[in-house]
């Protein structure tokens, strides 16, 4: 479609019949008179008269075509396809997307990409006027509305450069661009328009080409325009990921903490002192140097001193990007373990008291006795693990009770009396998830024949660092006596008999622990009383189990949210949300069966949030930027255009800025190519003149003899 910038100056297209009205008025008629002597000559007379006149008539044309270039130039006609007529005219729906996530926190020596970006920004101003209608989206998860359909006015982009500000969030383009085009699809007026602020970092960007946004916004005839930050300093360090390697955690004793240092650069290396902090103190540094687009491992062994809710955090010196040089992470240490033990023995009958003496004696356990017969009148979720030992035959209502304080996070120890009940025992066991009751092997008491313990699962935390050999063995415990389980597809095996009997089995529920011992703690039926492997045994079974109840280490990334469950709180039911700087954030609980839901909104500053309730804190969650954000490695020009087809990429200062977008928006002018056409034709005319004058003279010379009256 052609358009004219200027359509005024079209009134002068008249100008192109003056040629022809000089070439009407300089007509006259003359009336020869032929002489006999020249008859012999009208014949070529007329053949060049017919050329003259041809000539005379190009000559008309080519001066009324120079005429009428000339006056379309200063018209200034443009040509859009697909553009309405006076398109240029109507009023604009503009949605501006800018990019400010993490990765424009970046310094340079000029300031920082955020100060560019804003830069750019109101640079945009110029393009747009009264009529217009604005809409700016922050392109970070989650999108964030800056303005939404305003009117253009005066101050406008100044308020909203004023919102855009650092934030530690990750891009995500495809659904700030899926917004926009829905605010433009959804618009009355006829202009569309698009412009994308950002870095377009590739790790961010979704892979493959957004075909099907493209061709919505060339279905509604939407332009679409890029306008990319460059990065220049890449002298970048992050922490992109940390881990406890210890599965089980202890006080006062060794904590191994993993950290991968990746080093942006792409021809440098760069070096830095990492710093492991917790709960705010400094505990341990190493300095790491990490080659080129490369990572770097770097574990810190320390002793562990802390108790409770454990704030961790990983740290690197200043560089071009400094919210990537923190880590955040977080655990939980018990600060003493609650133990019930259910016993149908006769008081002083049972070993586990001893057993777990040395716990007792270092306040690790907080150990209550009670009989069996007595567990209707005890409230299990005081408590975080449950030991049944001697037990004959369980009824249902209490065998329910222990899958249910399982399932909430508690820990099982089933350790079985000399003779079981088939049915009720058979029953327990398929509720704990732990297997199917097969029979008893051996004879109590008869020690001439046995089994020992042959093997362990040593990759389960109930073993690390139990044993400071390479390859553990168990020491030979004589075992005369048992009960044969056939395990659940869900249980496992910690503990196995020489010929493969089940000695000690494992079950996990939705969050707590089962444990059954296939053979009552009498030495009659083994020797494991009396061994020393039964100390540390017990006290791994007692700990990790009631370490899992509360549950350290959630981990959330900027932008995300996530519902939290706790079981068995009591009033007061008011719950808050301290983030890293100390402010509070009230939540509101929603409550099914005997679970509080605390929903956390998009939690958006990097560090570890303490959720408390009535002044307890019941968890931490620790937030931290994604690490994609870190990489500086953005799209070229020709990978713009390939990731989003009919993408319009504008660069260069303000100025060009504003005729870059009117080229666009109005289509490429023709004024220069009629400008060169009218100069094409005036050089014709001069040929087409000079040929027509020489004509003329020859011409003449033939006509002096014909006398005109």
């Amino acid at each position: 479609m052609i358009n004219f910038l200027h359509p005024t100056v079209l009134v002068g297209l008249a100008a192109a019949a003056i040629p022809i009205l000089i070439h009407l008025l300089n007509r006259h008629r003359h009336r020869e008179i032929p002489f006999s002597t020249i008859r012999f000559l009208q014949q070529l007379e007329k053949k060049q008269m017919r050329h003259l006149r041809i000539r005379q008539l190009l000559l008309l044309l080519v001066r009324s075509l120079i005429i009428v270039c000339l006056v379309l130039a200063f018209s200034r006609p443009t040509f859009n396809a697909g553009a309405g007529l006076w398109q240029d005219r109507s009023p604009i729906e503009a949605v501006v997307v800018v990019d400010n996530t993490l990765s424009m926190n970046e310094v340079q020596l000029t300031g920082t990409l955020l100060e560019q970006l804003r830069a750019t920004f109101a640079a945009l101003e110029g393009v747009f006027g009264p009529g217009d209608r604005i809409t700016v989206v922050q392109s970070s998860l989650p999108t964030r509305l800056l303005a939404d359909r305003l009117p253009y006015q005066a101050g406008l982009w100044e308020q909203i450069n004023k919102k855009i500000e650092p934030n530690a969030l990750r891009s995500d383009l495809s659904a700030a661009l899926e917004l926009a085009l829905t605010r433009c699809e959804n618009s009355p007026l006829l202009n569309r328009e698009i412009y994308l602020i950002s870095d377009f970092q590739s790790a961010t960007l979704p892979p493959g080409r957004l075909n099907p946004l493209a061709e919505r916004a060339a279905r509604h005839q939407i332009r679409t325009y890029a306008l990319p930050i460059s990065h220049r300093n890449l002298d970048n360090l992050s922490v992109d990921s940390v881990a406890v390697l210890n599965r089980l955690i202890e006080r006062n004793q060794p904590l191994q903490v993993r950290a991968w240092i990746k080093n942006h650069h792409p021809q440098k290396h760069l070096s830095s002192l990492v710093s492991l902090l917790l709960n705010g103190k400094r505990v341990a540094q190493k300095n790491v140097t990490v080659p080129p687009e490369q990572q770097a491992m770097v574990t810190f062994r320390v002793t562990l001193t802390e108790e409770g809710f454990v704030a961790g955090a990983l740290e690197l010196e200043s560089d071009a990007l400094m919210e990537d040089n923190h880590r955040f992470f977080n655990f939980y240490l018990p600060h003493r373990i609650k133990v019930l033990h259910l016993s149908d023995r006769e008081q002083g009958g049972s070993f586990v008291p001893f057993i777990i003496r040395p716990a007792l004696a270092q306040h690790i356990f907080d150990y209550r006795s009670k009989s069996l017969k007595d567990w209707t009148g005890v409230d299990f979720s005081a408590f975080d693990v449950l030991i049944v030992e001697g037990f004959h035959r369980l009824p249902g209502a209490l065998i329910s009770r222990l899958e249910h304080f399982r399932d909430l996070g508690g820990s099982v120890v089933l350790i079985p009396g000399p003779e079981l009940d088939p049915e009720s025992t058979g029953r327990l066991l398929r509720a704990l998830g732990l297997g199917k009751l097969a029979g008893r092997w051996g004879r109590p008491g008869q020690k001439t024949q046995f089994l020992t313990l042959q093997s362990a699962r040593w990759n389960h935390p109930l073993f690390e660092g139990l044993f400071e050999a390479a390859e553990p063995s168990l020491n030979p415990i004589e075992v005369y006596a048992g009960y044969r389980v056939k395990p659940s597809p869900k249980a496992t095996a910690l503990i196995e008999l020489s010929d493969g009997t089940p000695f000690l089995l494992s079950s996990r529920g939705e969050r707590g622990h089962a444990y059954w011992l296939a053979s009552p703690l009498e030495l009659d039926w083994n020797q494991l009383p009396v061994k020393g492997f039964v100390v540390p045994l017990f006290y791994r079974l007692i700990y990790y189990g009631g370490s899992q109840r509360v549950r350290g280490g959630q981990h959330l990334l900027t932008g995300q949210s996530r519902t939290l469950a706790f079981e068995n709180l009591k009033p007061p039911f008011d719950f808050t949300a301290q983030d890293p700087l100390g402010q509070a954030l009230r939540l509101t609980p929603r409550f099914r069966s005997a679970r509080v839901l605390l929903k956390l909104p998009p939690l958006v500053t990097p560090g570890n949030y303490r959720l408390v309730k009535a002044g307890e804190t019941i968890g931490l969650v620790s937030v931290n930027p994604w690490p994609q954000e870190s990489d500086v490695r953005c799209l070229s020009d020709a990978a713009l255009r390939e990731w989003l087809p009919g993408l319009v990429i504008l660069n260069g200062s303000d100025t060009e800025l504003g005729e870059q977008v009117a080229r666009t928006r109005l289509g490429q002018e023709l004024w220069a190519y009629l400008l060169a056409a009218a100069l094409v034709l005036l050089l014709v005319e001069m040929a087409l003149a000079r040929t027509g004058t020489a004509r003329r003279e020859q011409l003449g010379r033939h006509k002096e003899p014909v006398a005109q009256l």
